[in-house]
């Protein structure tokens, strides 16, 4: 299988049509609340109801990607495409994350900071179902960055 970087950063552009959505529907649903007192007509709060929903179903489909990070794609379980670089993202909301590494043996893509001192993957009651993030970390799996034993001579 192929992989396919996706790239296009149009998250900023989507936030503010989520937030005027967002805006739009509350707004309407104030105002057809009160006309629907006054003439009896709800067709302005299904609407607002209908624009809110629309709103809440886009929202999920916003990401934020820190530097040498990496989101895999899949919908319904098919592969979309790769997002690589640092931005913020605007993705099919029905789209979920993947972690290809997250079941590997030696855990490349889990956070560094996640382990407390003195600890290791192993270490940890439960290391098979140890939660990984969905992100994959550009930085980890290229460079081996464990606690290394350092001898002092006086």
């Amino acid at each position: 299988m192929k992989e396919k970087v996706i790239g296009k950063k149009i998250g900023m552009p989507m936030l503010v049509i989520i937030i005027l959505l967002y805006i739009a529907s509350t707004i309407g649903i104030g105002f057809g609340a009160y006309q629907a007192e006054l003439y009896g007509d709800a067709w302005l709060v299904i609407i607002s109801l209908v624009v809110m929903t629309l709103a809440i179903v886009l929202t999920p489909g916003l990401k934020v990607l820190k530097p040498q990070e990496a989101l895999v794609l899949t919908l319904f379980g098919k592969y979309v495409g790769t997002l690589k670089g640092d931005g913020f993202y605007f993705v099919n909301p029905f789209c979920t994350s993947f972690n290809p590494a997250a079941k590997t043996k030696l855990k490349q893509s889990g956070d560094v900071n996640s382990v407390s001192r003195g600890q290791s993957f192993t270490d940890i009651k439960g290391a098979d179902t140890y939660n990984v993030q969905n992100k994959i970390s550009l930085k980890v799996m290229t460079l081996n960055n464990n606690r290394q034993k350092i001898n002092n001579f006086a």
